[in-house]
């Protein structure tokens, strides 16, 4: 199938790429950006798709376990990569001022993040997050506040 690569700008500090098929409008061609709720077929067809996920995901580290967390995060990728459920594209891990751990990484697809809650590597992995950690939305952060979120970065080097 031929496709045409478009860019999208998330948040205001990413850019994504992703494919559409020659001819299709992309949702702001179609009017449906910042038109309120997005129409079940079309959630529909986003669950089904096998493009990738990206997700941003926040850490809180529980008192005296920043080590551990740490630890988790730098295995994550290993450990979803070796189960097949994420892509080949690196993760970015940074640190909020009061320091909680922002992970952006990408699922291969909606399926593979529904097949992680059925996964015994991906329960008992994540089952470690949850004594080191407390999860945390993003705009909960001070950093999301602003035009320009600026972070830590993390590296595992």
């Amino acid at each position: 199938m031929k496709t045409a690569i478009g860019m999208m700008l998330l948040a205001g500090i990413a850019i994504l790429a992703f494919e559409l098929p020659l001819g299709a409008q992309t949702p702001a061609e179609k009017g449906s950006v910042g038109r309120g709720p997005v129409a079940k077929s079309e959630v529909q067809s986003r669950k089904e798709s096998s493009m990738g996920q990206f997700v941003i995901v926040c850490y809180r580290p529980k008192a005296g376990k920043d080590a551990q967390l740490l630890e988790l995060v730098k295995n994550h990728m290993t450990v979803l990569l070796k189960e097949g459920l994420v892509t080949e594209r690196p993760a970015y891990a940074m640190r909020a001022a009061d320091g909680t751990i922002v992970e952006v990484f990408e699922w291969k697809s909606a399926k593979a993040v529904e097949s992680a809650h059925t996964n015994k590597a991906v329960q008992a992995m994540w089952q470690k997050f949850g004594e080191a950690c407390d999860y945390e939305a993003i705009g909960n952060l001070a950093e999301a506040k602003q035009l320009f979120s600026a972070f830590t970065p993390i590296d595992f080097g």
